[in-house]
């Protein structure tokens, strides 16, 4: 099974594995991704700089490749970057006769906005636009 993730600019990544979760964070009960990615894909600064932009992770497409079956998931708002880490992630737990086998990985993880965020960032845009069509029409230009 491979999977990649396309982000809203068109950048297109290889990804390890994907969980998604819930999270508490900046007050509000959140969905969020894990993205778990192999640390030679990209590196670490190019992965902080695509993410750290809300228009770029605004929506992102996870296109599953399993055999001959492809699955494609869209995930709309995730635009709150929680984690950016690099950490071992156990690939193999151990057993009695094995250690575990890890993997260092990035880890990233992004959180959803909230239906009342996605709302009010509607209105504001909503508002600016009703504003600049005041301005324009109080001062004899086109909106």
């Amino acid at each position: 099974m491979t999977q990649q993730i396309f982000f809203a600019d068109g950048t297109t990544i290889n990804v390890a594995n994907i969980n998604a979760n819930g999270i508490y964070h900046q007050g509000a009960q959140r969905d969020s991704l894990e993205i778990q990615i192999a640390k030679d894909t990209i590196s670490f600064d190019a992965l902080d700089a695509l993410t750290s932009e809300a228009s770029k992770t605004d929506r992102l497409t996870i296109v599953t490749q399993d055999g001959d079956k492809q699955m494609q998931e869209v995930y709309d708002h995730y635009v709150l970057r929680t984690a950016l880490t690099l950490k071992p992630i156990t690939i193999t737990p151990d057993t009695a006769d094995a250690a575990a086998v890890t993997e260092d990985r990035i880890c990233i993880t992004l959180a959803q906005l909230t239906y009342t965020e996605v709302q009010q960032a509607t209105q504001a845009a909503e508002i600016a636009d009703m504003q600049a069509a005041i301005a324009a029409l109080a001062f004899g230009g086109e909106a």
